[in-house]
């Protein structure tokens, strides 16, 4: 288990590797983190990229869904968020839903954040934009969604509330969790998992053996009422991946957290 852990880690540093303006990440033999230059050593490099962006143009039939995701790097953790055209932010259900706050003094931090776009605006298209920001820095990618018709008109009379009976039902969809996360021992650490669905999904948390997370297992273990996994005085045994599994009557979704923790200079 433990080699299996720490091949996750180096597949982590290495997608790392060209984001940290030329410093080398270095994994020391006391499980500390750290950055070098010319000799020096710099804990936390600033930095934010988009790992993985989402496509620069989709096609959204009238009536139907589309998804929208967007990968970010950044130390501290990126602070995400998606605005449309206007620059208003793109989410209907929940402001917040999309975003993670920047005031966490997290080392490094990979987000995903996933938009679901069920609204087909009036207009022929429209132009949403995943933006990261970390440390003053920014990060943006684009997309263009076209909004057409569908090709058959009864096709449309079938979406509506009097002829579809499940229009009030949403399947349950993650819109927003940690990829990767490297934090101090010692600290707390709060794992986000936003999920979206009508019903409105449960939210739990399971270990790498697929069992639930609790208190009752470990009292520095708990699950908010909002999703979050809340962990306490970090450890080292810690280490490894988290499941946040959302389900509700129609659906359920599931999103990885790899979790490693290091010790501070």
């Amino acid at each position: 288990m433990i080699n299996l852990k720490i091949l996750c880690l180096v597949a982590v540093l290495v997608s790392l590797a060209p984001h940290i303006s030329g410093r080398a990440v270095d994994l020391d033999q006391d499980n500390s983190l750290s950055a070098s230059s010319s000799g020096s050593r710099v804990t936390r490099p600033n930095f934010v990229k988009i790992t993985s962006p989402p496509p620069m143009q989709i096609t959204q039939v009238r009536g139907t869904t589309v998804e929208l995701e967007c990968e970010v790097m950044g130390s501290p953790t990126p602070y995400v968020q998606w605005v449309h055209g206007s620059g208003q932010t793109a989410d209907w259900d929940d402001i917040s839903m999309n975003i993670i706050s920047e005031s966490s003094p997290t080392t490094m931090a990979r987000v995903v954040s996933r938009l679901v776009l069920d609204h087909s605006s009036r207009a022929a298209e429209s132009t949403f934009t995943c933006i990261g920001r970390s440390g003053g820095q920014i990060a943006v990618a684009s997309t263009t969604v076209y909004h057409v018709d569908p090709a058959r008109a009864n096709f449309t009379d079938l979406l509506k509330p009097s002829h579809n009976p499940f229009n009030r039902l949403k399947q349950t969809r993650i819109t927003l969790h940690y990829k990767a996360l490297f934090e101090f021992m010692g600290s707390t650490v709060i794992l986000p998992c936003k999920a979206i669905g009508r019903p409105v999904p449960e939210i739990t948390w399971k270990n790498e053996e697929g069992n639930v997370v609790s208190s009752m297992q470990d009292p520095r273990f708990r699950t908010l009422p909002t999703g979050e996994l809340v962990i306490n005085d970090l450890r080292w045994a810690d280490m490894g991946s988290y499941t946040c599994v959302a389900k509700n009557a129609i659906s359920k979704d599931e999103a990885e957290t790899f979790l490693y923790p290091i010790r501070p200079n």
